[in-house]
């Protein structure tokens, strides 16, 4: 699957899950959710954002606890998150709610805020059509790409589970 989107940078490394979506919005529907994403790094994020548009991000992105910040992005329509690192509850939680997570070392260097990027989901090559600029991301296990592209665990489970009852 080849993805393209518009990037929003945050390049601060240890970006934890509180600074992705507060606790105290845990109780909203994710689509409330997704209004406050990412307002503690930036209060404009959730109204200048769009559905495609990516976010790439420093080391341990998602780090701190299990909280399920991912919903606010996924709410958002971010189908993908590269960055150098991820903590790895978050990453658990994106593959579980059919967000991507792409590792890919050194794409600080590759774009900027504004720049357009691709992915394929196929491959893991990261480009930046602008400079004509790519990287090697790394590959998720089969799985979770199963799940990602089935729209997360659960509706990867439910399908998985009918699967067998035919058999």
């Amino acid at each position: 699957m080849k993805l393209r989107g518009r990037v929003w940078k945050f390049p601060q490394n240890d970006i934890n899950t509180g600074l992705i979506r507060k606790q105290m919005y845990n109780h909203l529907p994710p689509e409330e959710q997704g209004k406050h994403c990412m307002e503690a790094l930036d209060p404009t994020f959730a109204a200048k954002v769009k559905p495609g548009d990516f976010i790439v991000a420093g080391t341990n992105f998602g780090c701190g606890s299990s909280t399920p910040a991912h919903y606010s992005i996924v709410a958002l329509g971010i189908p993908a998150i590269v960055a150098e690192s991820f903590g790895p509850l978050f990453f658990s939680n994106c593959v579980g709610g059919a967000l991507w997570p792409i590792l890919c070392p050194g794409i600080l260097g590759l774009v900027e805020t504004g720049d357009t990027l691709e992915i394929d989901t196929d491959t893991f090559e990261v480009r930046n059509p602008a400079s004509g600029k790519t990287l090697q991301g790394e590959a998720l296990p089969e799985i979770y790409c199963n799940m990602i592209q089935a729209g997360g665990e659960k509706p990867y489970l439910k399908a998985r589970l009918a699967r067998e009852a035919r058999s």
